[in-house]
């Protein structure tokens, strides 16, 4: 019980953490388009353009810019529809109502845009036959521009993340997680203790959290680069760095795991001595981990031709996985480049 109580907690935590931010940006934008709309167009009570404001930054939105697009889309498609329906005869009220909603739904799924459209679109259609258009056609429009106006201006200046930094940041959990494997798997070898193998095995599968992790940052960024002017601007550098680390992440995660599933095998299995230089070059691996991680570049550091033999001698059988795995790792590696802060 306490371990789903401190797991549930624990969750809640991370939750609040990745929330909060989101939620006090909304309840600012909110105020402030209420506050513009009563000083811009004298509307007494602007509810909808906080409404609005709130529907842009609301928190788990992969796209703010993209919603508050989606937002005025669907607002103008709802308030022409429902505008056009009021031509219609009045005798069945409902059945008007229910048709214009229909048709808003529906013309505003053929955009391919996001659940936001059609779901404005036929609130819109509602709100106007419901409350006529003096009050929730034109009047609407205004506001509903002032909230996603402001919910622009949030998104794409006060609140956007550095999407380069944000992947970088995730690349380095990655590396940091390696690092901590590779060390364990080091000292396994060293006392030659197959738990500390085992152990070691367990510390590189932990990794796997931050592979998913790279991979939602990578799809982020992505967004960012094309939905928001802090990610156009290194649209470019977004596009290489995800491309590299899309490519070469699971195979290092990948190499990673299957050279510690061989150094657990081996030591379990009993195998020869070590080979000279396996030990010395897990512990290099592990440093360049930690060394990249930490925003040390290994091309800048380790030029070709550099590099030491991984064994002074042709790997034992029962020690050859291992070996072809460590240079898979190697090879990997190699790819990853942290850019630096900026």
């Amino acid at each position: 019980m306490q371990i789903v109580l401190k797991s549930l907690s624990l969750t809640v935590a991370e939750r609040l953490s990745a929330a909060w931010r989101d939620a006090l940006a909304c309840a600012v934008a909110a105020v402030l388009s209420w506050e513009l709309a009563v000083h811009l167009f004298g509307h007494p009570q602007p509810l909808f353009a906080a409404i609005s404001a709130i529907v842009c930054l609301s928190p788990s939105l992969p796209s703010h810019g993209r919603q508050a697009i989606g937002l005025l889309i669907g607002v103008a498609t709802g308030i022409v529809v429902g505008e056009l329906a009021l031509f219609l005869p009045d005798g069945v009220p409902l059945f008007r109502l229910g048709l214009a909603a229909f048709i808003a739904i529906i013309v505003a799924s053929t955009y391919g845009l996001s659940a936001v459209v059609p779901i404005q679109a036929g609130v819109s259609a509602i709100l106007v036959l419901a409350f006529g258009p003096a009050n929730a056609g034109s009047v609407r429009m205004l506001d509903v521009a002032t909230g996603a106006a402001v919910g622009l201006f949030f998104s794409q200046v006060v609140l956007t993340p550095d999407p380069v930094r944000m992947v970088d940041a995730a690349a380095r959990d990655l590396l940091s997680n390696l690092a901590a494997g590779f060390t364990r798997c080091a000292e396994a070898l060293r006392e030659r203790d197959p738990k500390k193998g085992e152990a070691a095995l367990h510390s590189l599968s932990g990794a796997h959290d931050s592979v998913i992790a790279l991979g939602s940052g990578i799809v982020t960024a992505r967004n960012s680069a094309r939905w928001s002017l802090r990610g156009r601007l290194v649209a470019r550098q977004v596009d290489e760095i995800a491309a590299r680390y899309d490519r070469h992440a699971i195979r290092l995660y990948a190499s990673a795991l299957l050279f510690g599933e061989s150094v657990a095998d081996a030591l379990r299995k009993g195998a020869t001595p070590v080979p000279d230089g396996l030990l010395a070059h897990v512990e290099r691996v592990a440093g360049r981990c930690a060394e990249i991680s930490n925003g040390q570049n290994m091309q800048e550091r380790l030029p070709d031709g550099e590099d030491l033999p991984l064994v002074d001698e042709p790997a034992p059988p029962e020690w050859r996985s291992t070996v072809e795995h460590l240079h898979l790792v190697e090879q990997a590696l190699a790819a990853f480049r942290i850019f630096p802060e900026r």
